[in-house]
């Protein structure tokens, strides 16, 4: 089984995921942008918390 990842660049996000109990691999800077990321093992557990973020989330 490969495993993949996901790639969070919002802080609201990471805050949400953390509430919710998501640990992340690691953090980093994008070497482009110099945006900070945070790095999660996708699992159907954060594939769940992604949709109810996206479910959630305001439209602009």
């Amino acid at each position: 089984m490969e495993l993949t990842y996901y790639y969070c660049y919002s802080p609201n996000l990471y805050q949400f995921l953390r509430e919710k109990g998501q640990r992340f691999i690691c953090t980093g800077l994008n070497e482009n942008t110099h945006k900070k990321f945070w790095q999660y093992a996708r699992t159907p557990e954060l594939d769940r918390l992604l949709d109810v973020w996206q479910a959630q989330k305001p439209t602009r």
